[in-house]
């Protein structure tokens, strides 16, 4: 089991450390893909999609992998009997309304057999937003600026003179000079991590000893410790 120091748990069900509006808080998530666990999260339901079988536990998706399990992909197709109750509806006019939750996405069907089911939809294109608000957070990786709004990442485009942001996050690999203000430092496995929302740094240097940081896969499963910065 997965558990931070601070008065939240990580796993069963997960959280995750969020910024809005500069205020530090926690949202209910799903646990992240390619995390590993021994065994199965407690409640699920057994899900088939193109001969695949699935475990829907803790609002993830899990196959068995190495003697015990792992997050994958929500399956697009897959039926689910329930949604937490901080699924977001986006009701677009004359259109089924699609509810998101983290960073998956279902429309509410009825089954077969008369029940109401979620279905797992692929991710719709791209959300697009005309400014950042003041204040929000942002950090360059790799000569690109992402930036922090509403639990979301956004990059800035050009098209025809007209400039937006859309969604996009760094990709693993990605270098970062300066770590994004409200990072939380944790510690897997005598390697000190620091994250931010979904995205992990790892310190390192290069030839010249000059320190930077890289974007990283999360850490895996057993015990990680929340530290504090010095």
């Amino acid at each position: 089991m997965v558990v931070y120091s601070t008065t939240y748990v990580y796993y069963n069900p997960w959280y995750r450390p969020v910024l809005y509006e500069g205020e530090e808080g926690h949202v209910l998530t799903a646990p992240p893909v390619g995390y590993q666990a021994d065994a199965l999260p407690e409640g699920g339901e057994t899900v088939t999609v193109d001969g695949q079988t699935y475990s829907y536990a803790d609002w993830g998706f899990w196959q068995p992998s190495s003697g015990g399990y792992v997050v994958v992909d929500p399956p697009v197709g897959a039926e689910v009997s329930t949604l937490p109750d901080s699924a977001v509806a986006h009701d677009d006019e004359g259109e089924e309304p699609l509810y998101q939750f983290d960073r998956s996405y279902y429309t509410k069907s009825t089954n077969d057999a008369g029940r109401s089911v979620y279905l797992v939809e692929p991710q719709p294109p791209a959300e697009e937003i005309d400014s950042i608000p003041a204040g929000s957070v942002s950090f360059v990786a790799d000569d690109e600026t992402y930036y922090y709004v509403d639990f979301n990442f956004y990059v800035a485009y050009d098209e025809d003179g007209e400039t937006g942001y859309v969604n996009g996050e760094p990709d693993i690999g990605a270098q970062v000079n300066t770590l994004p203000a409200g990072t939380t430092e944790i510690e897997y496995e005598d390697v000190t991590y620091h994250q931010f929302d979904t995205v992990f740094f790892e310190e390192v240097e290069d030839e010249s000893g000059t320190a930077f940081y890289e974007v990283v896969d999360s850490p895996g499963d057993d015990e990680v410790t929340e530290v504090e910065a010095d």
